[in-house]
């Protein structure tokens, strides 16, 4: 009989399939990189097809690595970046336009106007522009969804249109009063069919079969961040996790009940089966993996772990201060039109200080929204635990530790969010429950505070006064 588990995670940058044993350890990983497109500024596109056929070579070769078959997976997880927009024609089984990817800003004056209308949206999220993406297709009977209903359509082999809560309800057209049910008023002002909507469907459970992996069920279905809150078990009240990324993602779950607390997103975290609804408060730091990519690109470093040893190289930054908001500032600002800075350079610095100054905003910027976590009603844990591929850097986790002032702890799976999805496939599956997840969740390494309150203080204002003073 199947005992493993195969997680699908098609993040914004690349795209990976990993393979565990029901009892949380890896058997077999495959990734592969993603191409974007910049068709003008602030603009960002992909290809749906592409990154389809993406998925289904790591799949082949994650099952590979761990030297298994399809016919050893009891269950598959499938999570991924949110907000994107796909649309696809149902009769050719392709996409019909480019994927308007979830950081692309062609929504602004949209957003906008579906608040001045009495809509609740933001610049990202899918109800700002999948309008846009509709005049831009081509075919004659359109469907659209997330990139998780996407993948999960390609997967079925063309037979289940579906979404959870955790994507559904970060596309703006979730109805408020229902969350099981889309915004019918907010169709009805963009013209929209709610035939060409996903079916919205529990995180984990039976959702689908894989026919094109020769039946496998599909048991999980969450998007990215949620995901890495199973990887981590933080799913009770109060318990929280940080994803360094493409982007940066603190989350902190709140039970029951939706809550916002300055400038932070509330958002559905998962619904399990039966219904309840569990929310989580969200902060976003819009450029993380992505401002270090972004400097690996201007020849500067030669790749991340380069950076990394540039920046532990030196002691402090010389002066140099960095806003790391290539796409905007998130929370707790919500500033959308601020771009990034980099300021205080002179001849006495070098790449190495660079460096150090973007790990150094990074870790500034998420100290600002766990300061806001911490003055909600919720406070914050003693130990902030963390994944994401630049959570590889020793460096930026002492810095995090350092400015927090607390330990910070880091999960032995960078890869959180397949992590986490192959984790819900399991109970999804009914292979264990969530009470089992702690067995299953190890950490490899923990950061401690290594200086003084006054002096993390004292950096931190620092950097607020030269990245946030002109704002």
């Amino acid at each position: 009989m199947p005992e493993l588990l195969l997680a699908l995670d098609a993040g914004t940058t690349g795209v990976r399939a990993m393979v565990t044993d029901a009892g949380g350890i890896v058997l077999g990983v495959c990734k592969q990189g993603i191409e974007s497109h910049f068709p003008a500024p602030g603009r960002v596109e992909q290809d749906a097809d592409a990154v389809w056929e993406a998925c289904r070579a790591v799949i082949d070769g994650a099952l590979a690595g761990a030297g298994r078959t399809p016919a050893d997976i009891a269950a598959i997880g499938l999570t991924t970046q949110r907000a994107s927009v796909v649309v696809w024609d149902r009769r050719t089984g392709r996409a019909a336009a480019p994927m308007i990817v979830w950081s692309d800003l062609r929504g602004m004056a949209r957003y906008r106007e579906l608040r001045a209308a009495g809509f609740l949206s933001w610049p990202q999220v899918p109800a700002a522009k999948l309008e846009a993406a509709l005049a831009a297709a081509e075919g004659s009977d359109l469907a659209w969804g997330t990139l998780d209903s996407w993948l999960l359509w390609k997967l079925s082999g063309g037979s289940v249109h579906a979404t959870d809560l955790s994507a559904a309800w970060i596309s703006g057209y979730v109805d408020p009063g229902d969350l099981t049910r889309w915004n019918a008023g907010l169709l009805a002002f963009q013209g929209l069919s709610e035939r060409m909507f996903p079916k919205i469907v529990d995180s984990w459970g039976e959702i689908a079969t894989a026919d094109a992996l020769g039946g496998i069920p599909v048991t999980a279905l969450l998007a990215d961040q949620q995901a890495s809150m199973v990887a981590h078990g933080a799913l009770a009240e109060g318990a929280w996790k940080m994803t360094y990324g493409t982007s940066g993602v603190l989350m902190m779950s709140t039970g029951a009940r939706p809550v916002s607390p300055h400038r932070t997103m509330p958002v559905a975290a998962m619904t399990r089966v039966g219904g309840g609804t569990r929310f989580c408060i969200e902060g976003m730091v819009v450029s993380i993996g992505s401002f270090v990519e972004w400097l690996c690109g201007l020849g500067l470093f030669a790749s991340g772990a380069d950076l990394e040893v540039a920046a532990a190289s030196v002691e402090d930054a010389k002066g140099v201060t960095i806003r790391p908001s290539l796409q905007g500032l998130g929370a707790p600002h919500g500033r959308f039109d601020v771009q990034a800075l980099i300021a205080g350079l002179s001849l006495g610095a070098g790449r190495a200080h660079i460096a150090r100054a973007a790990l150094t905003g990074i870790a500034c910027r998420v100290r600002e929204i766990v300061d806001v976590l911490a003055a909600s009603e919720f406070g914050v844990p003693e130990t902030l635990p963390v994944d994401g591929g630049l959570s590889a850097s020793g460096t930026l986790l002492q810095l995090q530790a350092d400015l927090i002032g607390r330990p910070v702890r880091r999960h032995a799976v960078a890869e959180g969010s397949a992590f986490g999805a192959a984790m819900a496939a399991g109970i999804g599956a009914g292979l264990f429950g969530e009470a089992d997840l702690t067995a299953r969740i190890r950490y490899d390494r923990d950061y401690q505070p290594a200086i003084s309150a006054d002096a993390a203080n004292a950096l931190f204002t620092d950097w607020q006064t030269a990245a946030l003073g002109s704002l």
